[in-house]
């Protein structure tokens, strides 16, 4: 159920604050992605459209370790107008995490629908499995089963980077000149999920956060102001946040217990580096055991959010250079009445006017 809704409260918030314009990237862009990238590239005279696009679309580290969730990635590269796939594709995949190759091989589908299953092991090094294509040597589908690749992947949570090139369409033994292959700058999200223990006015409260985006640390609470805080690593780079291809949000979930302390006032402030956004939190309170308390942070609080941090830590010339300030994000979760009020019959938004955290 809470997979479910996690990914209902995405779709609602993509497609009913975000422009339609925003959701599509050009070739070499950059990403801050979820579950599917939607990304357009051309060669020659011919323009392309690749899907990248997990399953199922909520993936963690809670799920895989516990259910043993092994997600399919899906990669369609497709005509623009006709919306017909394009025929004997050759893909070369690469993908990485915080700059690291996990894997990077050649594929091959002869209707240009490749569907690749990760299976998450603790070992080495990521093996691949499937049939070898005699022209390309690339690794393509067993009848109906998916190539797969085993091993060290989807272990962590936080954003994989996948970059694709194509290399053969039409005709598999027709490559490409090195000027005319596409290349594919895609991004998807395994949500980082941390459990820990407050002591909120001497009761022991189980607290659970789970992102999207990087690995969560120092949870914690301060009964002054009523506060859940927690931290997580970010790259304070205006130059990329600003690009118009990039459409970079951040995706939090908080659950607190019901009834608790910390949800007796039936809703919730968010703050993100001190600064309100309230406007921005959805409280699903459909569960009778817990409010899960979401942290929707699209491309234009982003924005704002990172000029802010880059003037008061004297970076403010960041915006003309191709400086990154590497630091922390931080996020306050305060019980309130005047906040984001939870719903059972679905999700709240409190459209209020921000103001600074209490201190």
């Amino acid at each position: 159920m809470n997979i479910v809704v996690s990914y209902l409260v995405i779709i609602i918030f993509l497609f009913g604050l975000v422009p339609g314009e925003h959701l599509l990237r050009v070739n070499n862009a950059y990403g801050d992605g979820l579950f599917m990238e939607h990304l357009s590239a051309s060669f020659g005279d011919r323009n392309a459209n690749l899907l990248i696009r997990m399953s199922p679309p909520v993936v963690t580290t809670e799920t895989i370790q516990d259910q043993g969730q092994r997600p399919e990635i899906q990669f369609r590269l497709y005509e623009n107008e006709s919306d017909q796939n394009f025929k004997e594709v050759t893909y070369f995949i690469t993908i990485e995490k915080d700059g690291k190759t996990l894997l990077s091989d050649w594929f091959f589908n002869p209707n240009g629908n490749l569907t690749i299953q990760m299976q998450p092991r603790n070992q080495n090094q990521i093996s691949i499995y499937g049939e070898l294509d005699p022209i390309m040597n690339a690794y393509t589908t067993r009848g109906d089963s998916p190539v797969v690749a085993a091993g060290p992947i989807f272990l962590e949570g936080g954003l994989y980077h996948f970059i694709v090139r194509i290399v053969t369409v039409d005709f598999s033994r027709t490559i490409l000149p090195d000027d005319q292959q596409p290349v594919f700058d895609g991004w998807l999200s395994i949500g980082a999920a941390e459990n820990t223990t407050l002591n909120v006015k001497g009761q022991e409260i189980p607290i659970k956060v789970l992102s999207y985006y990087d690995e969560i640390g120092n949870i914690t609470y301060n009964q002054q102001p009523n506060s859940i805080n927690f931290t997580m690593p970010f790259s304070y780079d205006l130059n990329r946040i600003n690009d118009p291809t990039n459409t970079v949000f951040i995706h939090q979930e908080v659950e607190i217990p019901k009834p608790s302390p910390l949800s007796a006032e039936g809703g919730y402030q968010g703050f993100t580096n001190g600064k309100d956004v309230t406007n921005v939190l959805m409280v699903d309170g459909n569960n009778k055991t817990k409010d899960i308390v979401h942290f929707m942070l699209a491309k234009p609080a982003v924005q704002q959010i990172t000029e802010e941090y880059l003037e008061n830590s004297g970076n403010s010339n960041s915006s003309s250079s191709n400086t990154a300030v590497d630091g922390l994000m931080t996020f306050s979760l305060i019980p309130s009445k005047n906040g984001s009020m939870a719903m059972g019959g679905g999700m709240a938004m409190n459209h209020s006017m921000p103001m600074m955290m209490p201190m």
